[in-house]
């Protein structure tokens, strides 16, 4: 099903191989976060699919930090760059992806994602070891679809252990596994769990699978993220909360966990990030007030 998912981004890519084309797609991005009302946005895309028309990966690269730039100045959302690397690539282009984006002076961490069956984070534990070296952050998308319970939860030790994640993306049998609930605790890796993500792609069958109570009573930093929600109904941010809150029965003492993880766990730099907190300070302030007889 992953599968399916990511060959509807190809004829998208197909028409990202120019300058422009990147650059207006990033401006486009941030756009789409402010009418969200999103105030701080990560914007996350694999370069190797935008040099089929010659592009270097430093062109892509600061072509899309450059949509971002532009797109939070005309917007007022602030944005970080995360590069990612499809797991199909070899892993020395793994490794020219890294040393791309450790270069570039726009980026932020490093991500690996796509198809996870067939290519797990060890492949690709040169490229991190590189990006980690020239001091970016690294986030890893872990225990989505692997195959079977086991090898998920072996790829998220691995991404934690081997590629030094900063953040686990998806995570889903992380609650089945204490061993790696106490790694995750002691390593301080912060969890982007994607249930909508999860539900559509048919990953789980209940929102409640991802006993993310249960996390959060343990001191998991779990945030809730988006994916890509330009491709399922209910996938923007504001639906994914909602419809998480509604499952577990969340209230806004639970609610402002989630956000303040979101924030902490963030690849911000920390001025930024105390920022967005008073941002948040300020509309639950708002909120209460209007509430409010």
């Amino acid at each position: 099903m992953l599968d399916n998912i990511v060959d509807r981004f190809y004829p998208i890519t197909n028409l990202m191989q120019t300058e422009g084309t990147i650059r207006d797609v990033g401006i486009s991005y941030i756009e789409a976060q402010k009418r969200e009302g999103v105030v701080y946005a990560e914007g996350r895309f694999a370069p190797q699919y935008h040099t089929r028309e010659g592009m270097s990966l430093k062109d892509v690269i600061e072509s899309m930090a450059d949509g971002l730039a532009e797109g939070a100045e005309r917007y007022g959302v602030m944005s970080t760059l995360i590069v990612g690397i499809g797991r199909e690539a070899s892993p020395g282009l793994g490794v020219d992806i890294a040393r791309a984006a450790a270069n570039s002076n726009v980026v932020a961490a490093l991500d690996l994602c796509g198809p996870e069956a067939g290519n797990p984070p060890l492949k690709f534990r040169e490229a991190f070891k590189v990006a980690i070296d020239s001091g970016l952050k690294a986030t890893v998308h872990a225990g989505e679809g692997a195959g079977s319970v086991k090898q998920n939860l072996q790829n998220m030790e691995d991404a934690i252990r081997q590629l030094h994640a900063n953040r686990l993306g998806h995570a889903i049998p992380l609650a089945r596994s204490e061993p790696l609930l106490n790694l995750v605790l002691r390593r301080s890796v912060a969890i982007e769990m994607n249930p909508i993500s999860n539900l559509v792609l048919h990953n789980i069958g209940d929102l409640k699978e991802l006993a993310i109570d249960q996390l959060l009573a343990r001191g998991v930093s779990v945030s809730l993220n988006s994916d890509d929600p330009a491709i399922w109904l209910k996938g923007h941010l504001s639906d994914v909360y909602s419809l998480v809150c509604e499952a577990y029965g969340f209230g806004f003492d639970v609610l402002d966990k989630l956000v303040r993880n979101s924030f902490d766990g963030s690849f911000a730099a920390e001025r930024d990030k105390e920022r967005l907190r008073e941002l948040y300070r300020e509309a639950r302030r708002q909120r209460e007030s209007n509430s409010k007889p």
